[in-house]
């Protein structure tokens, strides 16, 4: 299973349930492995995520079959990080530091941070390369990973968003074994 974010979609209430949105995409979406925007749709799936007031919300996410090289994808809205229990707005907070009032526990705030800390030279390559690739000026500058990511993405609010849809949609996202598996 594979992963395809989306920057322009609609989240639609259901009606018997406040807590629970379907994604409507409002984009084309492109299969990251082989180019191909002929997607059909074989059905849906639930996927809970946390807000920083500790509220639970369930997004339906559609699954996608790229006609071309038969692959199923995940749409996800770019609020989502992958494989991860709270939305891109809180992990950029408390990656950021300036989590003031998130309903979180410490050991999560501690796994969260090491967790970036770990993928984040990784990201900063990545998002180097994907610039190289498109022809775009990159300063390689040495220093802290977080903020080589930040010079190529730029430091406003919604920085995690914009990664995580260019790591996302370029395949380049890192599976965890338990998703690589299935």
């Amino acid at each position: 299973m594979l992963m395809i974010c989306l920057a322009k979609y609609r989240l639609i209430l259901d009606k018997d349930n406040s807590n629970k949105y379907y994604v409507k995409s409002e984009e084309n979406s492109i299969c990251p492995v082989c180019g191909c925007c002929e997607l059909k749709v074989i059905g849906s799936r639930k996927r809970n995520t946390l807000q920083g007031d500790g509220e639970t919300i369930i997004l339906i996410i559609r699954r996608l079959r790229c006609r071309n090289c038969r692959r199923i994808h995940h749409e996800l809205p770019d609020i989502l990080v992958p494989y991860k229990r709270y939305t891109g707005t809180v992990i950029e907070a408390i990656v950021d530091d300036t989590a003031t009032e998130v309903c979180c526990e410490n050991s999560s705030i501690f796994r969260i941070k090491r967790w970036f800390a770990e993928i984040s030279e990784y990201i900063a390559g990545c998002l180097s390369a994907i610039a190289a690739r498109l022809g775009l000026e990159t300063k390689l500058k040495s220093g802290p990973a977080r903020q080589r990511i930040k010079d190529l993405v730029g430091e406003a609010t919604g920085w995690l968003a914009r990664v995580v849809r260019t790591m996302v949609n370029t395949n380049n996202w890192v599976q965890t074994r338990l998703a690589f598996l299935s």
